[in-house]
């Protein structure tokens, strides 16, 4: 189901330490995914956000705690970009 949609950014938490590897994540949630990291002594872990549209999900790496996940998700920003225009089809 996720392959219709392109890799945004990805994010590499190595030793405690944030850092983008691909895509241009928005500053104030990788401050936020930084404390979310230090309070819960998160050690590894990769985060990766896929979309198309107005469509996006976030995908953690097997073994990221479940904690830091529900507290990653709360403060991830949702896209703004546009989506797709009216069409007939009805979508639900």
């Amino acid at each position: 189901m996720l392959a219709r949609f392109r890799l945004l950014y990805k994010l590499r938490i190595d030793d405690g330490e944030v850092r983008v590897v691909t895509g241009n994540a928005p500053p104030r949630f990788i401050a936020a995914v930084r404390d979310i990291v230090s309070l819960h002594a998160i050690e590894q872990g990769e985060i990766e956000c896929k979309g198309a549209g107005r469509h996006a999900r976030l995908r953690f790496a097997a073994g990221f705690p479940e904690t830091g996940r529900q507290a990653i998700r709360n403060v991830w920003p949702a896209p703004t970009t546009p989506g797709p225009g009216s069409g007939r089809r009805a979508r639900g």
